[in-house]
């Protein structure tokens, strides 16, 4: 692993080149505009790269050396009833759902966007398989959740990538941001309870999954909303550790301040 992790910081620099650096500077100079974004931008290729190589060590990984690796804080929560757990492309969310899979005795599904190249795509199934996570097409989980919603279970949505039409809206980074309006729509029509799962990277090749609750039923029109509850909890995990999020998603391409950008 460590050779691995050495690897992944000698292609940072090229990376930095060649993948969205335009993107990724542009992203940091709107959330951090008083920072040193080129450190943070050098900061945040090293992680990717760290995760990427992670990611791929996970198709042949053994479930004993993911737990050893993947600790968990507030686990229990999720130990006797089904649950909406919603995550962030922070940390390394991957290792994060398969370790989760193998501390919990429910089943575990994440709804995912599955990348379109066919390689990573392949990957990604391949290591659900390895650790038993199923993997829901987002087209999919209406029926899915239709079919399953008496079984006890835990229903993994990352909320954090750029909806389509259903949305709302929240500050983020400073910023009028787009998100799902789906998991709080499907949390008040199941009546199940609301977690975030924080993954913080603690050195390399280590993390804390950290569960939060962030709502739980009954639900009244005067219940907290989820979503800014969501959004607290990522942003406080920005602000900890902002090297360790996405930043070469292109999160604000429709933006309400988009008139606002740079030329």
């Amino acid at each position: 692993m460590e050779r691995l992790h050495q690897f992944a910081h000698d292609i940072a620099p090229t990376l930095e080149h060649v993948y969205r650096p335009r993107l990724v500077a542009r992203n940091l100079a709107y959330a951090f505009p008083d920072a040193d974004q080129e450190a943070m931008a050098q900061g945040f290729y090293a992680g990717f790269g760290e995760v990427c190589v992670e990611v791929l060590r996970a198709l042949s990984m053994e479930r004993s050396e993911l737990a050893a690796r993947v600790t968990f804080e507030g686990a229990e929560a999720l130990a006797d009833r089904s649950a909406l757990l919603l995550m962030a492309h922070h940390g390394n969310m991957i290792w994060a759902t398969c370790a989760l899979a193998s501390t919990i005795d429910l089943p575990v599904s994440i709804v995912y966007k599955l990348p379109h190249v066919r390689a990573m795509r392949e990957a990604l199934v391949a290591i659900a398989a390895r650790f038993g996570v199923t993997l829901v097409p987002v087209r999919e989980v209406r029926r899915r959740l239709v079919k399953t919603r008496q079984r006890p279970q835990v229903f993994t949505l990352v909320a954090d990538q750029r909806p389509g039409r259903d949305r709302r809206s929240a500050r983020l980074c400073g910023r009028e941001t787009a998100f799902f309006a789906g998991p709080e729509r499907i949390a008040r029509a199941l009546r199940w309870p609301v977690y975030y799962l924080s993954c913080e990277r603690t050195a390399p090749a280590r993390y804390v999954g950290r569960i939060v609750k962030l709502a739980e039923p009954p639900y009244t029109a005067t219940s907290p909303s989820i979503l800014e509850r969501y959004v607290e909890c990522l942003q406080a995990d920005i602000d900890r550790a902002p090297q360790d999020w996405l930043w070469s998603h292109d999160r604000w391409r429709d933006s309400r301040v988009a008139e606002t950008e740079p030329r």
